[in-house]
């Protein structure tokens, strides 16, 4: 019986800590090369899901087509589907805005990681996040050493 409460409280912890996560999915997205920004679409839905227990600015992105197209398919994986999905970890914050109409604009440098059994391959990413309150309302990443190509993401909640 005893078992059966730690098993009950684990599943209880581990619920709350997944229901605490903010899952955005795209609603229009851009990209930016050569100074000039046009819309674009990929096939299934671009994910972002942040987890507010990590350190500000870490991110989870999902979508196989737009995360092979960012790193270039440079990863060049044994799985092909290790592309379907990247952490933004180790987030150093390079700056924090505020405008007009109170979105905080937060800029990180980091780690975008891909990674699942014996694949791995990580970049280093600049990736901002527009929040107004509680609700995450963009995203703008591209490869530090690729500025030339940007894209931006404007969000909806999930739910």
């Amino acid at each position: 019986m005893k078992k059966f409460y730690s098993l009950l409280l684990l599943l209880f912890f581990a619920t709350a800590n997944y229901a605490q996560n903010k899952t955005v999915i795209v609603d229009k997205a851009w990209v930016n090369e050569a100074e000039e920004w046009s819309d674009f679409s990929y096939a299934g839905r671009i994910v972002f899901s942040i987890n507010p227990n990590d350190e500000p600015g870490t991110l989870r992105v999902g979508n196989y087509d737009f995360l092979y197209d960012f790193v270039e398919g440079k990863g060049k994986f044994a799985n092909k589907a290790t592309y379907s999905s990247a952490e933004f970890s180790h987030p150093r914050k390079v700056s924090a805005t505020t405008d007009k109409q109170g979105v905080l604009n937060s800029t990180y440098e980091g780690t975008l990681i891909f990674q699942s059994d014996r694949d791995y391959y990580s970049v280093i990413a600049i990736v901002t996040i527009l929040e107004k309150g509680d609700s995450i309302l963009g995203v703008k990443m591209h490869l530090k050493d690729n500025s030339r190509k940007e894209y931006a993401f404007s969000t909806k909640p999930t739910s």
